[in-house]
């Protein structure tokens, strides 16, 4: 693999999203999905692939990786198809254009109805059940499934009253009553029936009832479900398109509706651009703090900067935190630095109290300054934990009770990946130049002698001269190391 296609795959997002590998000539050799981009197109060069020996003809042919993010996994599964039928890559298989004929059936006279795709049923499971279709196409069949299984759970084991793998990935309901286990079925029966518009308002009166009780938990888990049921029944403009920009498109759109809705939360007039900060270090060392933003609910990956962390080589994320914000800030208004000149609406810390309190005061007071966490609660069964978010209000940590979340979420991950990517980068070098080596007349024995004296950074530079004369026993050499961290306490940024 050469090095640009493995700083793109180091690069992707942890965020669902449709990839396509590139031949050299840029002819799409194969597109996929993914719920976790970075995850699934990392795989393709650390599996063997033994059971797919296309796939390990394919891998030696690919010389560049293009992505698109998806809001979910559904809009994923909808944007792969179409792309897949319009591109036709080579290596691509399924969802071509099946041409035999594919059925939903679903036995309602059992105590605990299940979904299954069939080709044909006898007359005696037409007496027992319903069936739905035909389906021209299997990929279409299946994507369907795969769609209402999650937004209405059912059990395909054989004992549904028995706990099963698929409970713990949020496919199966698990062991409950079967007059609760209906509802779901209910649910699919009456989307299939193309009652979509009912049932979407059930579950919207729901969600709202859930919130007025403050029951926000369930709150959240009802809104993403009228979230996928939206998507599959509008089936996202997707066959339509002429390419997967007018996606884009579209995402974008969706994107500001929700900041609209979250600015209301947070009582400001509108939300234009989000910056996160988050840490990465390794007890002190190799220590870096990211930026990651968001413009209109998007991130803009050309926006990011990274700060090496030069005042600490302690393991100390909160002044580490204070160093990046405080340097970060001295730009603001900036009009040389397109990203660190601009005014963000928020400031989000990857953080609770503490981190809120340490940066406080350095954020303007014009900007909101929220930090992030992650709950104990998920989002659904096999999904997320649940973020709680936090604000400093009359000098106190509140935690606030925002419901549209997305893209604060999602650019907290991407401040996440991209600070313990330069870490990693830094780490893996092995060899990097200490500090110790940009001062004059410094050598490795003196340096030896340096090290083991001082354990951090923080203590040589905090020590007395006379100390310092007498572990490297030469005057000339003292006076040279603190030159050296005042030279490194006047420099700008």
């Amino acid at each position: 693999m050469n090095t640009q296609l493995q700083d793109k795959i180091t690069l992707l997002p942890r965020s669902s999203g449709i990839y396509k590998f590139l031949n050299r000539e840029g002819k799409v050799l194969y597109i996929g999905k993914a719920h976790n981009l970075k995850s699934r197109v990392s795989s393709y060069f650390s599996d063997t692939h033994l059971d797919r020996p296309r796939i390990v003809g394919m891998i030696p042919l690919i010389a560049d990786i293009n992505y698109v993010e998806t809001d979910n996994d559904i809009e994923a599964l909808v944007l792969e198809s179409a792309l897949i039928k319009r591109e036709q890559p080579k290596y691509n298989t399924d969802a071509k254009d099946d041409k035999s004929y594919s059925y939903l059936y679903i036995n309602i006279k059992h105590d605990y109805p299940t979904v299954r795709i069939v080709r044909q049923v006898s007359k005696a499971e037409l007496k027992e059940g319903k069936l739905f279709g035909p389906y021209p196409s299997g990929g279409s069949v299946r994507r369907v499934f795969h769609y209402l299984r999650r937004i209405f759970p059912f059990c395909t084991s054989k004992d549904p009253t028995k706990p099963c793998f698929d409970m713990h990935i949020g496919l199966c309901p698990g062991p409950i009553p079967s007059q609760e286990y209906r509802k779901n079925i209910n649910g699919i029966i009456e989307f299939l029936k193309g009652k979509s518009n009912h049932l979407i308002k059930n579950v919207v009166d729901e969600m709202e009832l859930a919130s007025d009780n403050q029951e926000y938990e369930s709150a959240a888990i009802l809104r993403d479900k009228v979230n996928d049921l939206r998507y599959l029944t509008s089936k996202i403009r997707v066959d339509n398109m002429e390419n997967e920009l007018e996606y884009v498109q579209i995402r974008r759109q969706r994107a500001k509706k929700r900041l609209q809705s979250l600015a209301k939360e947070l009582n400001i007039n509108q939300i234009h651009r989000v910056e996160c900060y988050d840490i990465s270090n390794l007890q002190g060392k190799f220590a870096y703090g990211s930026m990651a933003v968001a413009i209109d609910g998007i991130n803009d990956n050309s926006q990011y900067r990274i700060f090496k962390i030069r005042g600490v080589d302690i393991p100390n994320d909160l002044a580490m935190l204070s160093e990046v914000l405080r340097r970060r800030i001295k730009y603001l208004r900036n009009e040389l630095d397109v990203s660190l000149g601009q005014i963000p609406t928020i400031i989000l810390i990857d953080g609770g109290g503490n981190q809120l309190q340490a940066v406080n005061d350095l954020v303007p007071k014009d900007i909101v300054l929220l930090g992030i966490t992650k709950g104990r609660k998920y989002r659904r069964k096999g999904g997320r934990l649940l973020d709680e978010f936090w604000k400093i209000e009359n000098n106190e940590i509140v935690q606030l009770k925002l419901r549209n979340t997305q893209s604060l979420s999602l650019l907290r991950d991407e401040a996440h990946r991209f600070a313990l990517l330069h870490h990693r980068k830094a780490k893996a070098k092995g060899n990097i130049k200490s500090y110790l080596d940009e001062i004059p007349l410094v050598g490795p024995k003196t340096k030896k002698l340096l090290k083991q004296a001082f354990s951090s950074k923080e203590l040589l530079r905090s020590t007395s001269r006379e100390k310092l004369v007498g572990i490297v026993k030469n005057s000339k050499i003292a006076d040279a190391i603190i030159e050296y961290f005042k030279a490194e306490l006047s420099q700008p940024g």
